[in-house]
């Protein structure tokens, strides 16, 4: 079934032929030639292949599915057609509104997703192809350019998150980049909530000049910052950029808090790079980070220090359900210091327990999602669509089972036993792991409230929610300190 059966249903010249369905990209090029000049470039971001099972319905990677949208061949010939019709240049990609997860790819999807795509249009036209979709690795993105992939790689999300990108590459200061994490939290995600667009990572992108860092007023402040997650080490980035003196404390053996846990999974790889970035930053701007000290009270009442930051993070929730020798946390699982055994039940159907079920999986255990809710992925904010409905997709695709609407009331003897609105059931499994949300870690902060004036607390500590609002609530609270 072509593309005019299910989407351009028009009997007019605009419907039909397939020269009649890119008549308007036809005139469009044809116009801004006109006003500009023949000489005047006009680059197309073009789709080669819709990806699209029904509506809204997109395919998975790897999925065997009927195209019922544009497939290559007749992408190919498009291409051709749109070269002939005075296009500079084709910036080719995969996918539509129906896929949406192709044309704005989420961590889920790998990077460098459209290259063979790009190499089947050069093989059809002299005009230059362009790449972007996840191209933000260096050393791929020049690959695919050896490779005869594209002659042209563009980038959209790694320059919110990192404006200097091309200048690092260029200087070879690749450790220097500020990775885009894919998210689509605070780019594509605040695009279709609220129609403005920003980035996760860098809170500045967009609002540059509103958020340029605050000169220093008066003596510079010496600041403790407690706690080496992606809150504690953006307050401590930003206060070092301003010209005061922060020293950053984390109790673990390093930077990430939650990042590291949470970047387990191959597919949150540049979770674990953002933990990296702040530790190359902290070492640039000459910050003392002292790893393995857990900060006392104490301490944190010296007079030496002028201000005291606490970013101690989240911890888990956890509870009971009678077997706790094989009751384990997520983050237990994910940094291997439990084995989950071939078969376990993840309890929680949010953002954590999907992408954990999801790389359990792929890694050939047999998973099972319990959910007291009536879906997954139901009270995880404002996630891009892109991101929310391949991951909705993705958990059942790669063999897990979700029970929803159900409570997990006990374990034992390998057993799980679950109410639902359909009865009891009885999960066999060797492990359960508990991914029912975080709870803020501010025993340290409720200890010092009454007794240090300049005290702030941020992140987690503060309140649970995601990087982005860590991040950019401690580089509003560290610009104006």
């Amino acid at each position: 079934m072509t593309v005019i059966s299910i989407i351009n249903l028009r009997t007019d010249e605009y419907g039909g032929s397939l020269e009649n369905r890119l008549r308007f990209a036809r005139e469009v090029v044809e116009e801004v030639k006109r006003r500009c000049g023949q000489d005047f470039p006009v680059a197309l971001r073009y789709s080669l292949k819709s990806m699209i099972k029904d509506w809204r319905e997109g395919a998975l990677p790897g999925e065997e599915f009927e195209e019922r949208g544009r497939d290559i061949e007749e992408g190919l010939e498009a291409a051709q057609l749109l070269e002939k019709y005075g296009y500079d240049a084709l910036d080719v990609d995969a996918g539509c509104y129906d896929a949406w997860w192709w044309n704005h790819p989420p961590m889920y999807q790998k990077k460098g997703l459209y290259r063979e795509y790009g190499k089947l249009v050069k093989g059809v036209v002299k005009v230059p192809v362009l790449l972007a979709g996840r191209m933000d690795n260096p050393d791929m993105a020049a690959e695919a350019i050896e490779a005869g992939d594209c002659d042209m790689v563009s980038l959209g999300r790694p320059l919110l998150a990192d404006p200097d990108i091309v200048d690092k590459i260029r200087a070879g200061r690749t450790s220097e980049i500020r990775p885009c994490v894919s998210c689509q939290e605070g780019c594509m995600g605040r695009v279709q909530e609220f129609s403005m667009i920003n980035c996760a990572v860098n809170p500045q992108a967009a609002r540059e000049r509103d958020m340029a860092y605050e000169p220093v007023v008066g003596a510079p402040k010496r600041v403790m910052v407690i706690g080496g997650g992606p809150a504690g080490c953006e307050a401590a980035r930003v206060l070092a950029i301003r010209g005061h003196e922060p020293e950053l404390f984390e109790a673990s053996d390093c930077l990430g808090g939650n990042l590291i846990p949470g970047g387990a999974p191959n597919f949150k790889e540049d979770d674990r790079a953002l933990a990296a970035w702040y530790g190359v930053e902290l070492q640039k701007l000459g910050v003392p980070v002292h790893l393995n000290h857990a900060v006392t009270a104490n301490e944190a009442r010296d007079a030496a220090w002028d201000a005291v930051i606490v970013a101690t993070g989240s911890k888990p929730k956890l509870f009971s359900l009678g077997d706790d020798a094989h009751t384990y946390a997520a983050e237990q699982v994910l940094m291997g210091q439990k084995d989950p055994g071939a078969h376990t039940v993840i309890v929680g159907g949010g953002l954590v327990g999907c992408e954990t079920a999801l790389w359990l999986a792929q890694a050939g255990k047999q998973v099972t999602i319990v959910e007291a809710l009536p879906k997954i992925l139901a009270v995880n904010g404002p996630l891009c669509s892109a991101n929310k409905e391949m991951l909705e997709r993705l958990v059942p695709f790669n063999g897990v089972e979700c029970v929803c609407s159900a409570q997990a009331k006990r374990y034992e003897n390998g057993v799980l036993t679950v109410e639902t609105p359909d009865g009891v059931r009885e999960l066999a499994c060797d492990s359960v792991i508990l991914c029912v949300g975080y709870r803020e870690e501010n025993a340290l902060y409720e200890e010092l409230k009454f007794d240090v004036a300049d005290l702030y607390e941020l992140g987690d500590a503060k309140h649970v929610s995601n990087i982005m609002y860590a991040i950019w609530d401690a580089f509003e609270v560290a610009n104006h300190l």
